[in-house]
Parts: structure tokens; C-alpha cells; sequence
């Protein structure tokens, strides 16, 4: 990507994030009833807004450089590029939802580093210590964001498609978050509290399915333009399948369901809504940066161009209206 485009990209992300520390939007991060203790805890002791601003937007950069480095190990996109490190930057910068900071910041982390030990286990059916540690990072990051819980099913799927899922990784997965939540039953017991088991449990199982009508149309513009961006990425990717080797082709076909569970989940669970939205810029930034990286097009240059200032526009929109 030229320097030019780069400076204007991030100019403007910065220029998003000093918008919402200038309106307050977010801020403060109130403790909720449905959340975990641990996140309710560090709510808590977030009374400084420029705190509050810079952790998350080092969480955002953070995620952002997590996703570069398992695109550029891993060779997701079979072109050497940044642009999955910039698309999150953008889709993450661009959302008032996201800001200052949620419990699914956190949760990308988790996700990236646990969906890391899932495709180097690839073809690998005797690496139960790999889905052992996928189980753990998992079972850390629900302390903070307990929806995390239901990726777990997708790593299954995703040890299935990569021809690594046997009985032994299947519950090496589930011992991963187990001993998570032994040391926390230990904590429980010794304390007499009860409620970090209590309180994610009822959460996530509280289905609460999101109303469309109680939403404005202005929140679904970047939604629905996200969508399309990384459904023209998926069917590009599935109609060019022989375009990139049988690896990468199970990677980003497993990305695409990630995308889909995300989306899916978004709607099951209104209470939560945009931090799924949050995650599915995982997955949907490594997909739109293979469409922008791989078909080099007249035309998709500009879309690309066209699509930063759009999702700058849709930010307008919504702080104009916050």
C-alpha cells in the first residue's frame, strides 16, 4: 500500500479515536450485571478517561499486530501485505460501539493466539498439548468476555477440517477450560463467593435475540457494508479455490465460518451485540485483505480507497447523531 494512503488510514483512525474522547463516548465504562466479576472489577478502577482511551486503543493496535503476524506466518494471504493490519484497524477505529474499550478487546487477543495453536496443529491428530493450550487461552479469556466460550465449538469444527481432531484433542480442549475454572472453583471455595461461577454462567445462557426494529438505521451502515465486503471476500475466495494451496485454502475456508458463528451470535444475544461485531473483524479483516491484496484491479483500487472513506463517513453519521 502506498505511504500516502498509510498516513491519510491512520491520520484518520487517530482523528476517530480523539473524536470519541472529545464527546466522551463510552466513557465511563459502567460496571454491567450480566458481566464477569473480574471485568465488573477492572470497570471499576477505570475512573481516568484517558486511561480508559489509551488502553483501548493500544488493545486495538495490539489485535491489529496479532492478526498481521498470524496472516505472515501462517501465509493466510499468499501475497506479503499489511492490509489485514490496517482493515481491523479501520473497522475497529470506525465503530463508537467499540470505544473506549470491551471485554471482546480482550477476547481478540485470546481468539488470534488460540486460533494460532489450532492451524499449526494442522494435520497433526497427536497434538493434544496444542488444543490443550487453544482450551486454556480460551478458558483465560472468558474471565474477562465469558462469550468466548461459545468459540470452542468452532475450534472443533476447525480440528475437523484440518484433520487434527481426534478423542485426544477433543478433550484436551475441554481440560484447557477446565483448569481454568479449577483454579477458580478453588478461588470460590477459599473465598465463600461463588459469583465468578454464578454470574458468567446465567449470562451465557441468557439467549436474548436482538430486535431490529429497536435499532437505528444508521447504526447498520457499517454493519451491513462489512458484511457485503467480506461476502464478495468469501465468494471470491470459493469460486478462486485452486488460485491458493490446500493449507491456506482450509484456513480461510475456516474463516469464513468464524465470520458466520460471529454474525450469528450477534444476533442471538442483542445484550452483547456489538462486541461480537467486534470479533467478526477477526476473521472479516483477513478475508477483505485477501480480496484487496489478490485481484489487482483498477477497479479494486479505488474500491478500496472508496471503502476507507466510507467507513470514515459512517463514523460521522453516528457521532453526529451520539
Amino acid at each position: 500500500m502506498p505511504p500516502l494512503a498509510v498516513i491519510w488510514l491512520v491520520a484518520g483512525c487517530v482523528a476517530c479515536w480523539a473524536l470519541g474522547y472529545y464527546d466522551s463516548v463510552g466513557f465511563p465504562v459502567y460496571e454491567e450485571t450480566g458481566a464477569t466479576p473480574l471485568w465488573n472489577l477492572l470497570c471499576h478502577r477505570l475512573t481516568r478517561q484517558d486511561v480508559a482511551y489509551g488502553l483501548g486503543f493500544l488493545l486495538t493496535v495490539g489485535g491489529a499486530f496479532f492478526i498481521h503476524r498470524a496472516n505472515y506466518v501462517l501465509m493466510l494471504i499468499r501475497e506479503k501485505t499489511l492490509l489485514p493490519f490496517w482493515i481491523y484497524l479501520l473497522l475497529e477505529s470506525t465503530n463508537p460501539d467499540f470505544f473506549p474499550l470491551k471485554a471482546s478487546s480482550i477476547g481478540v487477543f485470546c481468539l488470534v493466539l488460540a486460533m494460532y495453536q489450532l492451524f499449526i496443529a494442522y494435520h497433526d491428530p497427536e497434538s493434544h498439548s496444542r488444543a490443550f493450550n487453544a482450551g486454556w487461552i480460551i478458558g483465560l479469556g472468558s474471565l474477562l468476555w465469558i462469550y468466548i466460550l461459545w468459540f470452542v465449538p468452532l475450534f472443533w469444527v476447525g480440528m475437523y477440517k484440518f484433520r487434527s481432531l481426534s478423542w485426544r484433542t477433543f478433550l484436551a480442549t475441554l481440560i484447557g477450560v477446565g483448569a481454568v475454572y479449577w483454579l477458580v472453583l478453588g478461588w470460590c471455595v477459599w473465598s465463600g463467593d461463588y459469583a465468578m461461577l454464578e454470574v458468567p454462567a446465567r449470562t451465557l445462557l441468557h439467549i436474548h435475540p436482538l430486535q431490529l426494529l429497536d435499532t437505528a438505521w444508521t447504526d447498520w451502515t457499517s454493519i451491513v457494508y462489512t458484511v457485503v465486503l467480506a461476502v464478495v471476500a468469501s465468494v471470491n475466495i470459493l469460486s478462486h479455490e485452486h488460485d491458493d494451496n490446500l493449507r491456506s485454502r482450509q484456513y480461510l475456508s475456516f474463516l469464513i465460518w468464524a465470520c458466520l458463528w460471529s454474525l450469528l451470535l450477534f444476533f442471538l444475544y442483542e445484550q452483547s451485540s456489538e462486541e461480537f461485531l467486534a470479533v467478526m473483524g477477526l476473521p472479516a479483516s483477513i478475508l477483505i485483505g485477501h480480496l484487496f491484496a489478490v485481484i489487482k484491479k483498477r477497479y479494486m483500487f479505488w474500491t478500496y480507497h472508496l471503502s476507507i472513506l466510507l467507513y470514515f463517513f459512517f463514523f460521522a453519521i453516528r457521532i453526529w447523531n451520539f
